[in-house]
């Protein structure tokens, strides 16, 4: 069998130029997000409007946790009188409703749990309509998970920020277990990023931000232009940041306060939650297109750019590391076939170079981003030095498995619309947050 070695050089010396290329035109949207979000923090102003809020939980089988979240609640310094607590449940039964009523706080039990319904998007949408047939009226909601803890005065400050005009909005998720091991050190990196560059960027340059999953509020009068709680998929978050995108919704996202989440630490767990994020990411427009989204707001080419906008925040990245990590791969196959085969050094030694270049590349494109980020939220992200280090060198391979996931998900349909219930230990490393 006669191949072609040299011109097999040629065509991934072409593939990874093109590549570099790219990487370096899709890095200018990347570099003004850094350059805008670098910016001094303007602290919001303290208003003397107050929000009516409706905090709302989602808790199901999750009474080894959710104290956390009510002490953090009974704790804020927003006037109690002006936010209601409703923790969602599945069933009377469940420990957390005796800990809802210790807390003084109210519960909701649902009865629509047919299958399919049985998500956190569908718990809201239930809850919110069980609001609206009682006349129990709020000004808006802010939705959270039952393991996060949030600072004393969050809701404070996110009244603040409502009360300048923005209708969605949200503070810095940082983490109750950052330190447990690689995987929660590259969450937090990924985070802190998504926080810090992606999120404060749009804030800045858009008036928007990157729902994730937790930690934000939504005003009532955007649920009911969309007819209800319609944001029911597996990522609700990316679905109702979708919808502030194409109506020109005012968001913001402030980092001068925080609320705490607990991460995942095991390996099976994130990776199905990448799969399931990806799945949320790529099926967007097909939401919109069923939820009737009106497309009157704006002209066509401003909605066109606003998807491009937010297209750039992953869709590149997997164009760019799918290609390389392929073209690393046949290099290394046709390196090791140039040794078997006996050709010159020059051959083998031109494909196992391009490859270690490939790797290189692609090494880099995850440290250099990591260690920024970490340098810059290190007051908060709070990682321990060997955590840091630790989050450099594997943040690339903890980001590859959105990779993994991807192919997962081509390959395996029912993982992305399979949710599980994600265990949570109740850990907090951060012991001053339950002080």
């Amino acid at each position: 069998m006669n191949i072609d070695f040299e011109w097999i050089i040629y065509i991934m010396i072409i593939i990874t130029s093109v590549m570099v290329v790219f990487v370096l035109f899709m890095s200018i949207y990347y570099l003004i997000f850094w350059s805008v979000s670098a910016r001094k923090i303007e602290p919001v102003p303290h208003s003397d409007k107050f929000t009516k809020f409706a905090i709302l939980i989602a808790a199901r089988n999750e009474s080894k946790v959710i104290s956390h979240i009510f002490e953090s609640l009974q704790k804020q310094t927003y006037p109690r009188e002006y936010f209601d607590v409703y923790a969602i449940v599945e069933k009377e039964d469940d420990p957390t409703v005796e800990i809802a009523k210790k807390y003084g706080f109210s519960y909701f039990v649902r009865d629509q749990l047919e299958d399919g319904r049985r998500t956190k998007g569908y718990a809201l949408q239930e809850c919110i309509n069980y609001l609206w047939r009682n006349n129990l009226n709020y000004d808006s909601y802010m939705i959270f998970d039952a393991d996060n803890i949030l600072e004393k005065r969050y809701i404070e400050v996110m009244n603040d920020l409502r009360q300048t005009g923005v209708m969605v909005g949200l503070g810095f998720r940082n983490f109750t277990n950052a330190n447990t091991n690689w995987l929660t050190v590259g969450s937090s990196v990924m985070f802190a990023y998504m926080n810090d560059v992606t999120s404060r960027g749009r804030s800045i340059v858009f008036h928007k931000a990157t729902l994730m999953g937790t930690g934000y509020f939504v005003d009532d009068q955007i649920i009911r232009d969309a007819g209800g709680w319609i944001f029911t998929g597996m990522t609700e978050d990316i679905q109702l940041t979708s919808y502030c995108y194409y109506h020109d919704v005012y968001m913001r996202y402030y980092p001068l306060v925080c609320f705490y989440d607990e991460q995942s630490a095991d390996y099976k767990t994130v990776h199905n939650q990448h799969i399931r994020w990806l799945a949320g990411y790529f099926e967007r427009r097909k939401f919109l297109k069923k939820a009737g989204v009106q497309y009157d707001y704006h002209p066509k080419e401003l909605h066109s750019f606003m998807n491009f906008e937010f297209s750039c925040g992953l869709i590149p990245f997997i164009i760019f590391n799918i290609v390389l990590a392929l073209s690393f791969i046949i290099n290394i196959v046709f390196g090791a076939l140039a040794v078997v085969w006996g050709q010159p050094v020059a051959i083998y030694g031109s494909l196992f170079g391009l490859a270690g270049l490939q790797i290189a590349f692609l090494y880099t494109g995850f440290a250099l981003p990591a260690f920024i980020t970490i340098l810059r939220a290190n007051d908060r992200i709070n990682l321990t030095t060997k955590n840091k280090i630790i989050g450099v060198t594997t943040y690339f391979i903890y980001f590859y498995d959105f990779v993994l996931a991807f192919f997962d998900g081509l390959f395996h349909p029912k993982k992305r619309t399979t949710w599980t219930r994600i265990k949570h230990t109740g850990e907090v490393t951060n012991k001053d947050l339950t002080k």
